[in-house]
């Protein structure tokens, strides 16, 4: 069976990635040992504001995407940049929703946006980097290797005092994108690859809602049964971010200190989910880019999908420390 881990209880978040919210959050400061991991990484699929300002003076072609509600995306927006939305990179093959959309699907996407073989992608939302991190998930299982998350999106533009346009830009010319890359499933598990994993000891199964969700005590929209997979850990991807605060990550020696408490590490075979692989996107994105993780695979139906089987098991503990 997956291995089953202690269940750490770190407070309830209160910004989710299906909620965003800007009403402040004060957290402590927590002096971690001084035998924490130390990370020595330089992350290159994480822009900073700087980092993203010296691209567009640079020769580099590039895409800025979105990833926010239309009202949110008229009312303001980093210049130059396009919306999408999850609709637009879900597939419509299944009774449930948040299934990821086929190549061809993203291709064609890509393709409307402008984009060439050689465009850097740079991604960012409003809620920590989750929706990001599940576009920058499929574009680098589909083939395009050039991708990156804004550190903080657009709260941390926001803060910055930075200047915003507004409305809606014109549509690009197209120039008939495709994937320069094979397709690459490294990073992915489906229900099939998650039930045969469930009996190797080796992998740890990691549940990134928040903990009402995890224990059973609430359940989004979308899933027909409330709990978590059995053996599954729980880690809340967004104590990973500074949420109400910078809304960028963390120090990475903090993350990497959380993860090892719940034995979380490197040598690991890690399977991520969420509600719909969105919020477990960036648990893998973190792990795997930023922390040099090399074995991490993010479900893509998550508890949406395997709470519409029936037949497969699920574990609930309503209890709360």
């Amino acid at each position: 069976m997956v291995r089953f881990g202690g269940l750490v209880v770190l407070g309830m978040l209160l910004f989710s990635c299906g909620e965003p919210s800007d009403s402040a959050v004060i957290e402590e400061t927590v002096e971690h040992p001084a035998d924490s991991v130390a990370v020595d990484v330089t992350p290159s699929s994480l822009l900073s504001l700087q980092e993203y300002s010296d691209l567009i003076h640079s020769e580099q072609r590039l895409l800025l995407i979105d990833m926010r509600r239309l009202d949110e995306f008229k009312e303001g927006h980093i210049p130059g940049a396009h919306r999408i939305w999850r609709n637009h990179i879900q597939s419509a093959d299944y009774e449930y929703g948040g299934m990821a959309a086929d190549r061809e699907r993203m291709e064609s996407l890509l393709d409307s946006l402008g984009a060439t073989a050689e465009t850097m992608v740079v991604v960012y939302d409003a809620k920590g980097g989750c929706d990001a991190a599940r576009f920058w998930w499929l574009l680098k299982m589909y083939g395009h290797p050039d991708v990156a998350l804004l550190d903080g999106g657009w709260q941390a533009w926001r803060q910055s005092g930075k200047f915003a346009e507004t409305g809606i830009p014109k549509a690009p010319i197209r120039e008939g994108f495709s994937f320069r890359n094979e397709v690459d499933r490294s990073s992915y598990v489906g229900l099939n690859g998650l039930i045969r994993a469930s009996g190797d000891s080796t992998v740890l199964l990691v549940d990134t809602r928040t903990i009402n969700e995890f224990t059973g005590a609430f359940m989004k929209k979308g899933a027909v049964r409330a709990g978590h997979i059995p053996g599954a850990i729980h880690y809340d991807w967004g104590n990973a971010v500074e949420m109400g605060q910078s809304w960028m990550l963390k120090p990475l020696e903090d993350i990497q200190h959380d993860l090892t408490e719940l034995g979380i590490t490197p040598e690991k075979k890690i399977i991520t989910y969420c509600h719909t692989g969105v919020r477990s996107a960036h648990t893998t994105f973190v792990l795997s880019e930023l922390l040099g993780y090399e074995n991490v695979k993010n479900y893509d139906g998550s508890w949406t999908e395997w709470s519409h089987m029936d037949h497969l098991p699920l574990a609930m503990d309503v209890k709360q420390e």
